[in-house]
């Protein structure tokens, strides 16, 4: 390969970690957007002719209106966890973005951001599932709301998305080999 080839390589691969970057920032506010329209400002809007409404996992359309504000905020204090623990995930893939950007792929910062990322992801995972429950019981303890029935389910977008945590630490074992090799080949030079 070529001098030519790898600036263009690594002008094609800063524009793709831009790009990314760029969803990632967009994620994060439609993440923050929903949050907010779930447990704050919760009540039905139109657009046009479509009713648009967002509701809180475990919860029916429309039910969050109906909460005690303590029910609410202390509902919208379960999910917070999940949300920030994304928001810092999302922090750390764009940390390992912009290491990429610069060439440094294989450092030992940028593996440690990818594998953060991956257990990010997997801890917000875990949080969104738990939530409903938690809530639920806190609820139920704190505030003696007995006539809510607690919902936990996985979905198989959920099972998808622990594969591919997985196969980010995987990414990351292997990203962390090939700079570890590439230390020794350079012992023997």
């Amino acid at each position: 390969m070529n001098i030519d080839q790898s600036t263009t390589m690594s002008r094609r691969l800063a524009g793709l970690a831009r790009l990314v970057r760029l969803l990632c920032i967009l994620l994060a506010l439609l993440q923050l957007g929903y949050f907010l329209l779930s447990w704050v400002f919760v009540e039905s809007s139109q657009v046009g002719p479509v009713a648009v409404s967002f509701w809180p996992r475990g919860l029916a359309v429309g039910a969050v209106a109906g909460l005690a504000p303590a029910l609410r905020w202390s509902g919208l204090a379960c999910a917070l966890p999940a949300l920030l623990l994304l928001g810092y995930a999302l922090w750390r893939l764009d940390l390992m973005l912009r290491a990429c950007a610069r060439g440094q792929m294989f450092a030992r910062r940028t593996v440690g951001h990818l594998k953060a990322f991956a257990a990010g992801l997997l801890g917000t995972l875990v949080l969104t599932i738990v939530e409903p429950a938690l809530r639920a019981l806190v609820w139920k303890v704190g505030f003696g709301d007995s006539g809510r029935s607690v919902n936990v389910g996985v979905s198989s977008e959920e099972l998808t998305l622990v594969l591919i945590c997985a196969l980010f630490f995987l990414l990351a074992s292997m990203m962390h080999e090939a700079r570890r090799i590439a230390e020794d080949n350079e012992g023997f030079v």
